[in-house]
């Protein structure tokens, strides 16, 4: 992971040399070309160093395979975070505020307190980079370490959403490979609908990249509202459901020409049922004359809180209060599953749905005996079990998240609707604090917080925990024999 950042900061650096001065000219200032260079060469040196003292195992474990997972995204994080303290973004002494702003890179989440027209064309484009290579990252895991491990929830027809992605080609590498090449697709035909539609080429390259990602990074401080054009408005719209919507489900669309397949889907029709009955909600409920921009408002926010992209056409506290309800609802669902979007997860929402109908037709018949179905497919009691730890450890985590998010300097409002956000991975949240300046409005303690709460989000909250345990197992058992340990001397305990 680290070793990667050379290129990859590189490939930024040369794109602040070449078009900087273009992009500057659209309102971005500063020049990160050379402390990016230089950021790459120690990171990779570092990373070298590391890789000669690791040892490596020819068969490992679930639990240390998670602790891998867990690792690759801190020293992600680390990475981004070194490039922000190395071009002067982050002052040195802020390593908080650095971690939190690389975590909402590498995870996808659109929180920031750093304003874009600071920041240089060459950190421009690694944070919009970054969050597409994140979510590329999530879809090389998907494929090649969730299904391993029976993490990776249900997909559309009711088996687990990792396998069934596994299954489109024989070989990993190969569903790996053309998972990667639509998404890549989707980020140029992005790119492309960006510029006809009359945004900067360049801007519109970075939109791209932060739009199919569900990362929400722009270059603008008004995002995607700051344009002010309803044609670049629909092009996001359609950019952000598509980078919600499952992967393997389009792949298999797309390869046998069969756009039937969506219709079909049950979790795609509840995908797009949800979009829209929020949508008309949030139209209705919205002051002013009932028209086609207000359509297009309401559309824009349901589909970026829904794919958890974040981008705003409109602040959402400046909504009516069961807009703003609906909204961190739709947070809290998320996309669909094997998708690059955060949050719950649609089909998961409908399998507890059936899971509790069931748990109530057996306290009206006890001796009812009844599997779980999703469509046609059977739910084994297993799956259902990790659906059901996954949302209790998540909760479990909301509680004292927010305790210490308000200890930090935010509002009781503000700290319960940023943890949502941050889990979810989305970014824009409710009270006094706007949608957008929660993370500005904490302290260091606060931004760390907040920075795990994104990398809990993104990573799997039971594959952190897991992780958690194998990091501690060590420490626990040196404390279970250590010297402090009361002993017995002839046959009494001193």
């Amino acid at each position: 992971m680290l070793t990667s950042s050379l290129p990859v900061f590189a490939a930024c650096a040369a794109f602040d040399w070449l078009v900087g001065d273009r992009v500057a000219a659209s309102g971005v200032r500063g020049s990160d070309a050379v402390q990016l260079i230089a950021a790459g060469l120690v990171i990779a040196a570092v990373a070298l160093g590391l890789l000669r003292l690791c040892r490596f195992e020819r068969r490992i474990t679930e639990r240390q395979t998670l602790t891998a997972l867990a690792l690759a995204a801190f020293a992600a994080v680390a990475a981004v975070a070194v490039a922000h303290v190395a071009t002067g973004a982050v002052p040195p002494s802020a390593l908080a505020t650095a971690f939190a702003e690389a975590a909402a890179t590498v995870t996808g989440t659109n929180t920031t307190s750093l304003p874009p027209q600071n920041l240089g064309a060459g950190m421009l484009a690694l944070r919009a980079f970054g969050q597409w290579l994140g979510a590329a990252a999530f879809i090389m895991v998907l494929v090649r370490v969730l299904p391993h491990l029976g993490v990776g929830g249900l997909d559309s027809d009711g088996g687990v959403a990792t396998r069934s992605a596994r299954r489109l080609a024989p070989r990993s590498a190969g569903t790996t490979g053309r998972l990667l090449l639509l998404y890549g697709a989707l980020t140029v035909a992005t790119w492309i609908g960006y510029s006809l539609a009359g945004m900067p080429v360049l801007q519109s390259g970075l939109h791209a990249l932060t739009t199919v990602s569900t990362g929400g990074f722009s270059t603008q401080a008004g995002s995607i509202g700051a344009y002010g054009s309803g044609a670049v408005e629909w092009v996001a719209i359609f950019g952000m459901a598509a980078g919600g919507v499952s992967l393997p489900l389009m792949f298999l669309a797309i390869r046998r020409r069969d756009p039937a397949r969506f219709v079909r889907s049950y979790e795609f029709r509840l995908y797009v049922t949800i979009i829209v009955f929020v949508a008309a909600g949030i139209a209705l409920w919205t002051d002013g004359d009932f028209g086609a921009d207000q359509i297009r408002g309401a559309l824009f926010a349901a589909v970026s809180a829904i794919s958890t992209t974040g981008f705003e056409t409109l602040s959402i506290v400046g909504l009516s209060a069961s807009s703003q309800a609906l909204l961190v609802l739709l947070m809290l669902i998320g996309g669909m599953s094997a998708s690059v979007a955060g949050g719950f997860k649609v089909v998961r929402l409908l399998t507890l749905v059936s899971y509790i109908g069931r748990e109530l037709r057996r306290a009206v018949h006890p001796p009812l005996a009844e599997r779980l179905h999703l469509g046609r497919s059977t739910i084994s009691e297993s799956t259902m079990g990790r659906i059901i730890g996954e949302l209790l450890l998540a909760t479990l985590l909301v509680i004292p998240a927010s305790v210490a998010l308000a200890a930090s300097g935010l509002g009781v409002v503000d700290a319960l609707s940023y943890a949502v956000s941050m889990l979810s991975n989305v970014g824009p949240a409710l009270g006094a604090a706007g949608s957008t300046g929660h993370l500005e409005a904490l302290d260091s303690l606060g931004r760390v917080t907040a920075g795990l709460l994104m990398l809990l989000g993104r990573v799997s909250v039971t594959a952190m925990v897991v992780a958690l345990t194998v990091a501690v197992y060590p420490a626990a058992s040196a404390a279970r024999h250590g010297p402090w340990r009361r002993r017995k001397v002839y046959g009494m305990r001193v």
